[in-house]
This record gives C-alpha cells, structure tokens and sequence, in this order.
C-alpha cells in the first residue's frame, strides 16, 4: 500500500494585500505628480487707457470708474466705497433711468469688477454695462 504524503490542498483565496499596495503606490504617484498651483488672477483687458479721453458723457450713461480693488469707486468727481451701502443706494436712485456704465483703472481685478456690478443689481439698477471691456490699448 502506498504511503500518501501530500497534504491536503488546502481553498486558495484572493489576498488583498498586493492589491492594497498597488492603490497606495498610485495615490502616491498622483499625489507627488499633481501641481499644487494657487488660484490666480484672470488676466482681462479692463483697463482704462492712461490718455483721458476729453468726450463728455453720452447722455443717459452714468459712468462710474473702479479707481482700486478695495472697492473705491469715481462718479463725477465724487468718490463712493462700494461697502457704503446708504452711499451707493444713493447713486443707484440718482441714476435709476440711465445706464450704468462700469470702467475699471489699471490693476483692478475682474472680481473686483463684477463684485461692484453684484452691488449694483442688488441696490436695484436695472441696466449696468462693462464700459471697456474690449477697447484695447492702441484705440483712443
């Protein structure tokens, strides 16, 4: 009679543990290849071109001028701050009937520009338009 040696197969199951390795070696590669850039600025064309223009105000256009980020706006020589809530009500209800035409200086940043038209349409002004939006430098 034969002697048997071999042991009984024992049921083969599936290891999680090279499967776990492979997932953490792929996060790390992500993570150690991703670029960690903060948000920038959008670079747009609002900028007021350094030459005043001598043309007088188109009649039923308000315009106002973005002097700086920190909210300072220019209105006939009157300057308004956009966190004055009473101040700009004032000047949305002098100017209801006109448009209101938004020119930004040079630096102002486009968040800058659509948190004053934000204010604006909150305070009840009903036409705002981007004053400069696409006039370039060369143009005078």
């Amino acid at each position: 009679m034969p002697l048997n040696l071999e042991q009984p197969k024992r049921k083969t199951g599936i290891s999680l543990t090279p499967l776990i390795d492979v997932v953490f070696i792929l996060l790390l590669f992500f993570m150690l290849t991703s670029s960690f850039v903060p948000w920038r600025i959008v670079d747009t064309p609002l900028a007021v071109s350094s030459a005043p223009k001598a043309d007088a105000e188109p009649k039923g256009v308000a315009v106002l001028t973005l002097e700086s980020n920190d909210g300072r706006v220019l209105f006939k020589n009157q300057l308004f701050v956009i966190d004055n809530a009473s101040q700009m009500s004032d000047l949305v209800e002098q100017n209801q009937d006109k448009t209101i035409a938004i020119k930004a200086k040079e630096g102002v940043t486009l968040q800058s520009l659509m948190l004053l038209a934000d204010q604006l349409k909150l305070l009840g002004a009903e036409n705002i338009s981007i004053a400069n939006a696409f006039s370039s430098k060369e143009t005078k």
